[in-house]
């Protein structure tokens, strides 16, 4: 007769099997053993995703969870909580950051500036993207604060960062559409500014092809209502592009097109 091991009993009083005997005696789970074993798993990943563990953290890690950047843009009408998420690692406060205020070499603003590239940039790097909101609540900043900080660092640098708007053609903004079209306009090719602007070469082709519509009803002589309704798009963007084309292709507007 095999003598019973009195230490197996101590591995089998794990989370799995609790959560097993969870599911089978109060959810009466009609799944088989394959099933359930299936659905603890997925749950143990959440655990882990959703509560990573600290040991290898430094000091001023932040662990957030936000939207996955799956390359997609964004479905009208879907809800926040639908999109696939990602829980990642933010450099909240850093050596520098340290550095920064006990030298004083730095304002509140160029320091807040700084933070919300940082972590935008960081963010995006581990898949994840972070909203103006997500910021404001992050660094403990007002949202026209931290939207400041965005535009500011755009427009000195001309560098696009990875908002999860931007990324995924959210909100009324066609800044990005302008960027495409402006690096299209300087010879640029569109594999090109795909990888600059950090876009899928199939949204940089359709962002230049509306382009392309605009320039060609611009030459028949419609105007910017017009062309809205015929092209489809809202007439905010297609007042820059036009702005575009009359930056690059003056004489489309010789006769006041």
């Amino acid at each position: 007769m095999s003598q019973v091991n009195p230490y197996a009993s101590i591995a089998k009083r794990s989370f799995e099997s609790a959560m097993m005997r969870l599911l089978q005696d109060e959810y009466r789970f009609l799944g088989g053993p394959r099933i359930m074993q299936m659905l603890v798993e997925d749950v143990q990943a959440l655990i882990e995703e959703y509560y990573p563990t600290t040991e290898q953290m430094a000091s001023g890690t932040l662990v957030w969870t936000c939207t996955a950047d799956e390359g997609k843009k964004a479905t009208a009408g879907k809800p926040t909580e639908e999109y696939k998420t990602v829980t990642i690692r933010l450099p909240l406060v850093t050596k520098d950051d340290l550095e920064g205020r006990t030298e004083r070499r730095e304002g509140t603003h160029e320091r807040d500036k700084r933070q919300v590239v940082r972590l935008l940039k960081t963010a995006a790097e581990q898949g994840g993207l972070l909203t103006l909101a997500e910021l404001s609540v992050i660094l403990n900043r007002g949202y026209p604060q931290v939207s400041h900080c965005v535009q500011e660092w755009q427009e000195d640098t001309g560098e696009m960062l990875p908002l999860k708007g931007y990324k995924m053609d959210q909100g009324s903004s066609p800044s990005h559409k302008v960027e495409i079209v402006r690096l299209f306009e300087q010879g640029k090719e569109p594999p090109d500014i795909a990888y600059q602007t950090g876009h899928n070469l199939k949204s940089v082709e359709r962002y230049l092809k509306d382009y392309e519509r605009v320039r060609l009803l611009l030459k028949s002589g419609n105007d910017v209502n017009a062309i809205s309704v015929m092209i489809g798009r809202g007439r905010k963007v297609v007042l820059e592009y036009v702005k575009i084309a009359q930056e690059y292709h003056p004489e489309l507007f010789k006769n006041g097109g």
